[in-house]
């Protein structure tokens, strides 16, 4: 009974606590400004939208390891706009082993962007890759 007291206690006590809440009064200079674009269509930086080949630059010394992954692809504007590369390396359980960035100028033709990875990683450890592009 004793439990059953201390539930509704606390029921009325949550509920006075959100009636409070709803009786706060701000002007419009009291809120900060907030805008959002509604849904917008996102469209591939490449065209067509796709990566063609990805291929693998190692170390020029023993141990051989990924130092560069080289991304062929085509920009989707041919003038006027840079794009940024981005490359993450990830193992057998998708852990992230290495990721990094380039800039890539839009071209008329197809391009390949050279990525510096790091750290350096061994080809063994090398289970997927994933490429992102982003117009800037």
């Amino acid at each position: 009974m004793f439990a059953l007291l201390l539930l509704a206690l606390a029921a009325v006590v949550t509920v006075a606590s959100a009636a409070l809440a709803v009786q706060i009064s701000l002007g419009s200079s009291d809120v900060n400004q907030l805008g959002g674009t509604g849904l917008v269509d996102v469209t591939c930086p490449a065209n067509p939208c796709q990566v063609t080949k990805v291929s693998w630059v190692l170390t020029s010394s023993a141990p051989y390891k990924v130092d560069k992954v080289s991304v062929q692809w085509t920009t989707a504007k041919s003038s006027g706009a840079n794009y940024m590369v981005y490359v993450v390396l990830y193992d057998s359980s998708n852990n992230v082993k290495s990721s990094g960035s380039a800039t890539q100028a839009a071209a008329s033709g197809a391009v390949t962007t050279q990525v510096d990875v790091a750290p350096d990683v061994d080809p063994k450890d090398v289970y997927r890759v994933e490429v992102v592009i982003v117009e800037q």
